[in-house]
């Protein structure tokens, strides 16, 4: 998987998710602010209803306009309440008859104490045809009533919204994993190709040796390079069996530490590139050892003697071991032609 595939996907991932909510919100805020204009609409109609019942007693709405009009908000009540109450919109609300005078308006009658609302929505109609008088009505919104109505639609939005979240971030974690283990596995496969390389060349160098440079006729010879033969396969058989363990049967490598000399390491990887005329300084104590798993600390020190040689005309290598207190250093220097600047620098 490409990180511009798997950014693309996060991104989309993300982008759901908000859009969902935010498709959720709207249809929240919509169901409530339809409540909202839901009780506007029932106050109005018992306002009106109430005006015509106590002020307006002989006029017929869209037909016949009143002959006269008695304003009197106790009438007003005993008409209102009932209404609001079967309209199912009974909050507490106080009432006032205005004056309009040029464009101003001024409080001519009132009913009873005003009360404290919290949340008014006021409303104001006019009384007589000329509209001299107006009615003021201020009511309380029941917000938390709406909101009481909407709990169980709200709690199965944030539900929807907290499920599918989790199921999307399981996802993009399951991708990332899978982008990570795809990583690892390729970076492996590149890596253990990378030491296959060194025994195989190796072992082939030293399978030449014995036929062109008549290493029968020396049995010393013969002997130290079938046993250079002999040691390269058998660490490459190794690298085979863990290529086989961690990439066909899926199962982790596990890290055996135990105690390493170091000269007998580097005496045993050096021994192939003799052949191939490299001159080699080693400066290595032999009591220096240090925990390792020797599978990989060969890997890895044959993977740089390597390239050491690989890299150099007339190669020569320096290997400096030193122990301070128990922190093993290995210096491994060549006369080659080093790593570009701008590789070194993304290490």
């Amino acid at each position: 998987m490409s990180r511009k595939y798997f950014r693309n996907i996060s991104i989309l991932a993300i982008a759901s998710l908000l859009s969902l909510a935010v498709v959720q919100s709207v249809w929240v805020y919509r169901m409530y602010n339809d409540s909202v204009t839901d009780f506007k609409r029932r106050v109005e109609s018992a306002i009106y209803k109430s005006i015509y019942k106590a002020f307006r007693m002989d006029a017929i709405p869209g037909l016949a306009d009143a002959k006269y009009v008695r304003i009197n908000l106790d009438d007003f009540s005993l008409y209102f309440e009932p209404n609001l109450m079967e309209l199912d919109a009974f909050q507490p609300y106080y009432a006032e008859v205005l004056f309009n005078d040029d464009g101003e308006s001024r409080v001519v009658m009132t009913n009873g104490e005003r009360p404290v609302l919290n949340n008014p929505m006021t409303t104001v109609v006019p009384i007589d045809d000329d509209g001299s008088y107006s009615l003021l009505v201020s009511i309380e919104m029941p917000f938390k009533v709406f909101l009481s109505r909407m709990q169980g639609l709200i709690a199965s939005s944030v539900a929807i919204i907290i499920l599918l979240a989790g199921v999307l971030i399981y996802l993009v974690r399951t991708m990332f994993r899978q982008k990570t283990l795809e990583e690892m596995r390729r970076d492996f496969t590149h890596n253990i190709t990378h030491e296959l390389k060194t025994p195989i060349s190796v072992a082939v160098t030293a399978t030449d040796a014995l036929r062109n440079f008549s290493a029968d006729a020396d049995p010393d010879r013969r002997s130290r390079y079938l046993e250079i033969v002999e040691t390269q396969l058998t660490q490459l058989s190794t690298m085979v069996e863990h290529i086989l363990s961690v990439s066909v049967e899926g199962r982790e490598y596990k890290y055996n530490p135990t105690v390493v000399y170091l000269q007998e390491i580097i005496s045993v990887l050096t021994q192939g590139a003799w052949m191939n005329t490299a001159v080699f300084n080693i400066d290595c104590a032999e009591d220096i050892k240090i925990p390792a798993d020797e599978f990989h600390i060969k890997n890895l020190l044959a993977t740089v003697i390597d390239n050491a040689v690989k890299y150099s005309t007339d190669p020569i290598v320096d290997i400096r071991v030193s122990d301070e207190s128990g922190n093993v250093t290995i210096e491994i220097e060549d006369n080659g032609c080093g790593i570009a600047k701008e590789r070194r620098d993304s290490f």
